[in-house]
């Protein structure tokens, strides 16, 4: 049975708040500069790094020549304020970053899917040193060896390195949605 009254107290409590409009931003580590839609929270840097710790797949997307969006499944990481994505030189997202650098980037936590982030920014280099040795270190991350078996011998590998421009995650709490929570729904 829902009651109204906010001060009810036979909620279930929790150590969170949830509340349909986000307090506001007083944390200056905060990665969003942006304004906030109710439901949406900022996240913290220690967030947003928390989500390329580990085996979440990246969904990278970017412009096609005729201004269509191609999207692909990546696996990134996360350094010092840039995002770091391995590809060959023969893929499209390289071809389509090669005349337009503007990216889109989502994530979202493989344990909990309603802890997410979507990121836009720009392709600010392309490095080909050191890039068979990155991806050796995503495959260990994603796969748990140390070898991406599927790579091509004659596949050259790039290192996209991305600045991000626009950062708006977020995160709901798994026992909301075991309780069929929903901020949205009144």
């Amino acid at each position: 049975m829902q009651n109204d009254n906010n001060n009810d107290k036979s909620k279930i409590p929790t150590s969170v708040e949830i509340v349909d409009v986000p307090p506001p931003n007083t944390d200056k580590e905060s990665v969003s500069k942006t304004k906030l839609s109710a439901g949406v929270t900022e996240l913290s840097k220690d967030e947003l790094y928390r989500l390329f710790q580990f085996r979440n797949l990246a969904y990278l997307g970017t412009l096609a020549r005729d201004g269509s969006p191609h999207i692909t499944p990546v696996w990134a990481e996360l350094v010092d304020d840039f995002i770091f994505i391995n590809t060959f030189e023969e893929a499209a997202k390289l071809r389509h970053i090669s005349k337009d650098n503007r990216i889109a980037l989502s994530i979202v936590e493989q344990n909990n899917p309603f802890n997410m982030v979507s990121i836009k920014g720009k392709v600010v280099e392309q490095i080909g040193e050191g890039a068979d040795e990155h991806l050796k270190k995503l495959a260990k991350r994603y796969l748990g060896i140390g070898k991406y078996y599927y790579r091509k011998p004659d596949h050259k590998r790039v290192i996209l390195k991305i600045k991000p421009e626009k950062v708006m995650g977020l995160s709901i709490h798994p026992a909301f949605y075991f309780l069929a929570y929903s901020p949205w729904m009144k």
